[in-house]
């Protein structure tokens, strides 16, 4: 009798330590990360003007300072660069057909950003020869993944992937046009179409832990989301993509979760605005842009977005001569929660009667667009 119950207790000890194992076993096949998006980094002549340097080279770095911290504290950080790197013997140049130094690409990538997109309808404003210098300009870099153009049919049916702590991403791109321009090969950059898109989200679900998309979409100057956004936004969550990044209409946008096929879920950020940028055609919401934070976690039961949070931003100039546009100066990102109504009495915008630039409209534009749910604090 005191053999079989020794021995019992050893059958418990044993099935403890199993399950002791197995619980830790879980623990470890649990992987989280970071994520960090802004919107478009679109810079204009007054903008590279305003980084030259008495050398010829360029340094934004400074226009990016106050986010820095938190940029790179981020696991992933993403960045939609609007105006191409075309190649500096080119010539540099703005609207309507960009071309921005090569130098911006290491400042980006030094203030913290390592996923950056290259599809939006300004990707061909300096044709075949800029869309490949500004694919070898960002693949200098170790450690920085780039995608929404392509040098080849094989690279374009690739799916572009990136690990992060564990978890292997997804990242598609599509836009809505390259402004009447046609690329030299269909390749190059994609379009929005659906069965084409069907076809890559199977595919990179096949092949990666989570799908994101970059989406190049909408009405400038739109808060609200039109037919065509809400029609893909049902086309991706369908499919079953995770987490769709907005940009283009250059203000910001809502964020929703839309429902799919099998209780599928998508969070949907329509637009994050403008980030650095030198628009002069626009008002103070093209000075007000966004960024989305959210943590991603992976268990054996499949990936989890939790606490999806979103913090205004506002980019700051100055104007030496009012009476001439070209004058702005001394660009810089701030987070709207440090930015103050006296500065904002100094924004180049307070001196045209059509506009009015001040902490205050730019919480009430944030609270009005961005449900409250994904506000704090911090927000603003």
């Amino acid at each position: 009798m005191m053999r079989y119950r020794i021995l019992l207790v050893l059958l418990f000890s044993l099935f403890l330590t199993l399950c002791i194992f197995c619980l830790s076993d879980q623990k470890n096949l649990t992987h989280k990360a970071s994520f960090y998006a802004v919107g478009d980094n679109l810079i204009h002549p007054v903008v590279y003007r305003d980084a030259l340097q008495r050398n010829g080279s360029f340094d934004f770095e400074p226009m990016y300072e106050s986010l820095k911290k938190e940029i790179q504290a981020a696991d992933i950080s993403y960045v939609n660069q609007e105006s191409p790197i075309g190649g500096d013997e080119k010539g540099l140049s703005g609207f309507k057909q960009f071309n921005t130094p090569n130098d911006i690409a290491r400042d980006v990538v030094d203030t913290g950003f390592n996923v950056v997109n290259g599809a939006n309808n300004h990707a061909l404003d300096q044709g075949t020869d800029g869309l490949l210098n500004e694919i070898n300009v960002w693949e200098h870099f170790k450690g920085v993944f780039y995608t929404g153009t392509f040098k080849s049919q094989r690279d374009r049916d690739t799916i572009p992937t990136f690990n992060k702590k564990g978890i292997k991403i997804a990242m598609l791109s599509y836009t809505y046009g390259t402004n009447d321009i046609k690329p030299e090969n269909k390749y190059q950059i994609n379009y929005f179409n659906e069965e084409q898109i069907k076809k890559d989200v199977a595919k990179a679900k096949e092949q990666s832990d989570m799908v994101m998309v970059s989406a190049h979409w909408g009405n400038e100057g739109k808060h609200e989301p039109n037919a065509k956004q809400k029609q893909y936004a049902k086309v991706f969550a369908d499919a079953g993509v995770d987490v769709v990044i907005g940009t283009h209409p250059h203000v910001i946008q809502p964020i929703q979760w839309v429902k799919g096929n099998d209780n599928h879920r998508t969070l949907v950020a329509y637009s994050l605005g403008n980030f650095l940028n030198g628009q002069s055609t626009g008002n103070e919401s093209n000075a007000l842009g966004g960024n989305i934070q959210f943590n991603i976690e992976k268990q054996p039961k499949g990936i989890t977005i939790k606490d999806v949070k979103w913090k205004s931003l506002v980019t700051h100039y100055e104007i030496e001569n009012p009476l001439d546009s070209k004058t702005r100066q001394n660009f810089k990102m701030y987070p709207l929660a440090d930015y103050t109504n006296n500065k904002a009495k100094q924004h180049a915008l307070n001196t045209t009667a059509e506009n009015e630039m001040t902490k205050d409209k730019m919480e009430s534009i944030t609270k009005k667009v961005i449900d409250n749910q994904y506000l704090d604090d911090s927000s603003y």
